[in-house]
């Protein structure tokens, strides 16, 4: 199974947190870096090109990149600068994946059968996910926000289960209470997060598109929740 692995490279932009990695040989790999406010567009680009410079990346590089949901101005500020970069070195087809199993494909997994996955939006607002403990998806595009008490109806049918908590971002202290009310919280991870190269080989919600027939990848919030008050979903798609 080894050999899939000397040329892969992974992103994720969904968060303040951006997420990279990557094996190529006998180099591996991986950062998670906080690039908040307006520092991504200025910071990125030294930070990573400076990251990889020990792989190989070519033509042949596998590449995986989580394409949301998340904040939209970050997404696509820093999906559009790793495309660039990738596109310059010969890539020209990548493998999307939702951020949700981005993100749960980083994190430890105890001995429960489901986690929570959190990706912070606006203040006091999340998207959410339910995986179980082979990264798939069993229920996404949660959108959560104030005052929570639609909490128990998003999460039918997992109530009062044991889970573990992952989020890209730390959580704050206003939606632990609440989901505490729901689920039997075994653990919280908000850092700690490791690259393996075996958890991104199994994660089955990727889809091959190339960079310049299919530019704008990620799905991303086309209306966000919070633009009507009265609104508590949001549109996804891909443009």
């Amino acid at each position: 199974m080894a050999e899939n692995f000397k040329n892969l490279l992974v992103f994720d932009a969904s968060t303040a947190n951006v997420f990279f990695g990557g094996i190529s040989g006998s180099s591996l790999i991986f950062k998670a870096e906080n690039f908040e406010k307006s520092k991504l567009g200025r910071f990125l680009p030294e930070i990573f090109a400076e990251t990889v410079s020990p792989l190989e990346i070519s033509a042949d590089t596998r590449v995986i990149i989580g394409n949301g949901p998340g904040a939209f101005t970050g997404i696509k500020t820093g999906t559009a600068f790793f495309l660039a970069y990738i596109y310059s070195r010969g890539v020209t087809e990548v493998e999307t994946v939702s951020s949700f199993s981005f993100v749960s494909a980083l994190a430890d997994f105890d001995s429960n059968d489901f986690r929570i996955v959190l990706i912070p939006f606006n203040k006091g607002e999340y998207f959410a996910a339910v995986m179980n403990r082979e990264n798939r998806i069993l229920k996404s595009d949660i959108f959560i926000k104030p005052p929570y008490e639609n909490i128990p109806g998003f999460f039918s049918g997992f109530a009062g289960k044991t889970v573990d908590i992952v989020s890209a971002l730390r959580c704050g202290d206003e939606i632990l209470p609440e989901l505490k009310k729901v689920f039997n919280i075994n653990k919280l991870q908000f850092e700690g997060f490791k690259f393996d190269p075996k958890k991104f080989e199994t994660l089955t919600d990727t889809k091959v598109v190339g960079i310049t027939k299919e530019p704008y990848i990620i799905n991303h919030v086309v209306m966000p929740a919070n633009l009507d008050r009265n609104s508590s979903f949001y549109v996804a798609g891909e443009l």
